[in-house]
């Protein structure tokens, strides 16, 4: 990996911006300025190289925001090019070009709210990581999700029944926008897509249910914990895993009895 010399990154990086109108060959040339500032000093075990995709160049962040931020102007400028170019960057597959496509659908998603969330309905199948999974959710869709939850957190009920994990970690995720929002409120909502999540035996699910409901707790006290001891009485480890995980956004009066739920 070369050293990262801003002036030098800013040029490659505007160098892409002007190829927007050509996204095939946009799409190429951000894969070869992830490539060239790769970190090739920290290989994968033989271990994690047979049972994982190796989907990552181990590009620096800086880089790829740089990339982002170069992107921004135009894509917004010409939403359905910055829409293109986004397909053509996800298909790259690897996390990096999967956060900047993510990333280039959640600047244009407000100018095209049905492509864009046409686009997430195919993408959200090919998710292979929690990080994607995040970035899709957060960066994607967010912004559409803040614009109009009601009818967002529809669209969350269903994926969290969906039979891939990662659409599943996807449609937790997705809460978060909101969860971080501190003019959104809609716990109620919120809930009724955790309630559907809550004896999901996957680890990462569970994680990613767990972080919504502590994050849930401080917004609406009364109704997390109604929620929670509701959760706690339920005969399920996996459910008992998420409420416990979740406790540190309750008082202590509310975690000591829901604990004590837990235990009986």
């Amino acid at each position: 990996m070369p050293p990262i010399d801003p002036a030098a990154l800013r040029a490659r990086a505007a160098w892409l911006a002007e190829q927007l109108a050509d996204p095939a060959v946009a799409a190429l040339r951000v894969r070869r300025v992830l490539d060239d500032y790769a970190d090739r000093t920290h290989r994968s075990s033989p271990k994690v190289v047979t049972s994982s995709a190796p989907n990552t160049y181990k590009t620096p962040a800086p880089v790829v925001r740089a990339i982002v931020s170069a992107l921004r102007g135009p894509a917004q400028a010409d939403p359905p090019a910055g829409l293109r170019l986004a397909a053509e960057v996800w298909a790259g597959g690897s996390r990096e070009e999967r956060r900047i496509a993510a990333s280039l659908l959640g600047l244009v998603a407000l100018a095209a709210p049905a492509e864009a969330l046409a686009m997430v309905e195919a993408w959200a199948p090919q998710i292979e990581s929690a990080e994607t999974a995040d970035a899709l959710a957060e960066l994607g869709l967010g912004p559409l999700m803040r614009a109009d939850p009601a009818r967002h957190l529809g669209h969350t009920r269903r994926w969290v029944t969906h039979p891939k994990r990662w659409v599943r970690r996807f449609a937790l995720a997705a809460l978060l926008p909101l969860v971080k929002d501190r003019q959104r409120d809609n716990v109620p909502g919120a809930l009724a897509v955790l309630r559907l999540a809550m004896t999901d035996a996957d680890a990462e699910v569970r994680k990613a249910a767990a972080t919504v409901l502590m994050g849930l707790g401080p917004k609406s006290p009364t109704e997390v914990a109604l929620f929670m001891r509701e959760q706690a009485m339920r005969s399920n480890n996996n459910t008992h895993w998420i409420v416990r995980n979740a406790l540190a956004g309750l008082d202590p009066s509310d975690q000591a009895e829901i604990v004590r739920l837990l235990r009986s």
